[in-house]
């Protein structure tokens, strides 16, 4: 209702004149996008090899499609993607294994997404007039973010059964059943220590994947806008994507952030003295490019095998 609301503010035509500005190029912004899940899928890879499961690159790529699939379509907060690629892993990696490598992954792809968003609004501080209450909303929300992402680094390092057989007692029913897999949860908790601890090596070059992989959006974007013939420069397509990242982390559990994403790309454009209607252009691209990912993703899912399991226990949850 919102990317509606937006193009019905902003004008179709607009919107119609900047999609054929794109044309063929589209394929291009396929591809990108395509190479920067392999280097998300490849810091995923660094992690389970460490953890003595060196799976094909492709079968994991697979699998990340899947997940950022059902995370665009489900409102998990994340949580369902990521739980389908360790889950759908068990015929290959134990879940006290997958589970662990997911958790950790995820972790490291958001720890330096927030170095990236604050390395993104220190070097904009130098080439860009930002708004003062956009500032100190981004560096607000970064600061939080980071102090939880310390916070959560260390619960897992510690321990988790620990705390949720505690917090399971609450619920007797949910007790029992956490009882009965206590080994499994040990185990967990076993790998999750160890790859702090002993795989620093596989976090490192995680990290470098991840980062990597944004700073192949960050060339995205200034691809779309070199297309739309209003190109931006490296620091303003930085600007843009540290801003997008904060607005899309505060409405976190909109499944795609619909509507929001594109109008908040829409606004920092007219900030950095773009039109509006450019902004939404970039977002309607970006939107079309996730849709086809999206779509591949659910292909991969149809296909994979365990995925009938997968749906029927969802089910019963």
């Amino acid at each position: 209702g919102i990317l509606v609301w937006l193009i019905n503010q902003l004008g179709w035509q607009e919107l119609l004149n900047n999609l054929e500005k794109i044309g063929w190029w589209g394929g291009a912004i396929i591809i990108l996008s395509l190479i920067w899940n392999i280097c998300h899928t490849l810091a995923w890879r660094s992690i389970l090899t460490f953890l003595g499961h060196p799976l094909p690159v492709f079968q994991l790529f697979r699998l990340k499609l899947i997940a950022e699939a059902i995370n665009q379509v489900a409102p998990s907060a994340n949580l369902g993607g990521d739980t389908a690629r360790a889950y759908l892993l068990k015929d290959e990696v134990p879940l006290s294994d997958a589970l662990p490598s997911v958790m950790i992954d995820k972790t490291v792809d958001y720890f330096t997404k927030m170095i990236f968003n604050v390395v993104g609004l220190s070097v904009s501080i130098f080439f860009i007039t930002i708004p003062t209450a956009w500032l100190w909303g981004c560096v607000v929300y970064l600061i939080i973010i980071l102090v939880l992402n310390f916070l959560w680094i260390g619960f897992q390092v510690k321990g988790l059964s620990g705390s949720i057989l505690a917090f399971a007692k609450l619920v007797p029913p949910l007790a029992r059943f956490l009882q009965s897999k206590k080994t499994q949860m040990e185990m967990l908790d076993h790998n999750l220590k160890r790859s702090y601890t002993e795989g620093r090596k596989s976090l490192y070059i995680a990290g470098f994947w991840h980062t990597v992989g944004r700073t192949l959006g960050v060339l995205e974007v200034m691809l779309i806008t070199w297309l739309l013939e209003v190109p931006v420069s490296f620091p303003e397509a930085f600007f843009f994507i540290t801003v997008v990242n904060v607005i899309k982390g505060v409405f976190f559990l909109i499944p795609g952030q619909v509507g929001v994403e594109e109008g908040s790309q829409a606004m920092v454009l007219e900030v950095l003295g773009y039109k509006a209607e450019i902004g939404l252009g970039v977002g309607v691209v970006r939107r079309i490019r996730k849709l086809v990912l999206t779509g591949l993703g659910l292909m991969f899912f149809a296909g994979y095998k365990g995925n009938k399991d997968f749906m029927e226990k969802g089910e019963k949850s």
